[in-house]
């Protein structure tokens, strides 16, 4: 008998032990873990560990550990997937390090910008106790780069909760306080443009705004190109370049992946229509989707720039206050143009509801759309010859779409539609009915004005 209680309390320590064994080496062994084994946790306690806590308001912020719960349960959205807004608070403890060997650096490091490392503690050294924080607009002002005093603050955000760095985070901060002040973003929320700046006079207006503010209205920016930042792309159809107010090489103003610009070449002068913004509050710059007009090919002549319609070259002006077009292609996309009515460097697009229903502009998947019965008519001031429509699938090209005037081919190997003709005004129209209810989800107009 004491032989059997001495064997039962034998195996249940040496179970007991091996249990223990087995969730240190499980922990080490963590493949989400940055370093790869174990992390700093050979001087946690229980003094460090914290509970979930709050219910994700700003008056009851979730701490650290709510995210970690959510992670660990399975009910945290995968990275970019997050849709959930919540108030998060903890300590900034380090940040997590972007290079050839990934990881989490506890303190201050002298090269991380875009993010922070919160944990419930301030003094934690506990690299799986930590939340990451993708600071985007905010990282000038709070990233331990830009301000390494920001270390052991208790900081408080609002954005979306969703997996980042390997672990719990929060991600497109709306609002942040630092130890009970909120923090202010450098800049104002908008500017005045209009639509004969220059490059330098748009990169000055740009760089007083905050960092990832907009302005509310396009500008229009005539200058030269002098670099191709990024060539041509076909498959998503734009262009990063820089332009100068003079034909030199001169890094002036950046465009950042403006439709088309095919056939761009450093020396050319365009005039290019967007929204002006301000990329992390260091970047000034035209917003992504502008469009642009050629007003002279790098060789002079195709064109003129004057923006009360008196050109420079052989050609005529472009002045939208005379209400002229410059020979060339406009684009009009609609990744940049929410508009269903809208005129881009004198073109104009009004779109019909008819006997359907109204025509939409849909924001989550950027495309205009013509419903059955609906039409658009494309204008400019001198004749269109040739217009492209880009639609967003084979099944969504309208039904037997018809112009009043010139000649319409579709190809769906492609998801184009092509118009050819000579006129100053063409209208397309959606021919589906109550037996051929397809629509016509349009993603980008390219409209050709002739010579």
């Amino acid at each position: 008998m004491k032989v059997s209680k001495f064997l039962v309390s034998s195996l249940f320590f040496a179970a007991l032990t091996i249990g223990f064994v087995s969730c240190k080496d499980n922990k080490d062994e963590n493949p989400d873990d940055p370093f790869g084994g174990g992390g700093n946790n050979t001087d946690q306690t229980d003094d460090t560990t914290s509970s979930a806590k709050g219910t994700g308001t700003e008056a009851d912020p979730y701490n650290v550990q709510y995210l970690l719960d959510l992670k660990t349960n399975g009910e945290l959205a995968d990275k970019g997937a997050g849709t959930e807004k919540a108030w998060v608070e903890g300590y900034i403890v380090g940040s997590y390090v972007f290079d050839n060997d990934p990881k989490f650096v506890i303190g201050a490091d002298p090269t991380v910008k875009d993010n922070v490392l919160i944990a419930d503690d301030a003094n934690s050294t506990d690299t799986y106790a930590v939340s990451a924080l993708k600071l985007g607009n905010y990282s000038t002002v709070v990233s331990l780069l830009n301000v390494p005093a920001n270390l052991k603050k208790k900081i408080k955000v609002y954005g979306v909760v969703e997996k980042y760095c390997g672990v719990s985070g929060v991600v497109n901060l709306e609002q942040v306080f630092i130890d009970g002040t909120e923090v202010e973003l450098p800049g104002v929320t908008d500017v005045e443009v209009n639509d004969n700046m220059k490059p330098s006079e748009a990169h000055a207006a740009a760089a007083q705004l905050q960092a990832g503010a907009v302005s509310s209205n396009m500008a229009g920016v005539i200058g030269y190109v002098s670099k191709i930042k990024e060539a041509y792309n076909s498959q998503y159809n734009n262009i990063t370049i820089y332009m100068s107010d003079n034909q030199d090489t001169q890094e002036t103003f950046y465009v950042f992946r403006m439709a088309g610009g095919e056939t761009l070449q450093v020396g050319d002068k365009i005039k290019v229509t967007g929204n002006l913004t301000n990329y992390k509050g260091t970047s000034p710059q035209m917003n992504q989707g502008a469009t642009y007009v050629l007003l002279e090919a790098v060789g002079g002549g195709e064109g003129g720039s004057g923006s009360e319609g008196e050109g420079e070259g052989e050609g005529e002006g472009s002045g939208s206050e005379g209400g002229e077009v410059a020979a060339g292609t406009v684009v009009i996309d609609y990744t940049s143009v929410t508009e269903i009515n809208t005129t881009v460097s004198g073109v104009t697009i009004e779109c019909a509801s008819n006997t359907g229903n109204a025509t939409a502009y849909n924001t989550n998947s950027q495309e205009l759309r013509l419903y059955r019965y609906n039409s658009m008519t494309i204008s400019a001031a001198k004749n269109i010859e040739k217009i492209v429509i880009t639609f967003s699938a084979t099944d969504r090209m309208g039904y037997e779409i018809s112009a009043n005037t010139g000649t319409y081919i579709s190809d769906s190997s492609t998801l184009k539609g092509t118009w050819t003709g000579s006129a100053n005004s063409v209208t397309i129209t959606n021919n589906g009915d109550a037996d051929h209810n397809v629509q016509a989800r349009i993603k980008k107009i390219e409209v050709t004005i002739a010579e």
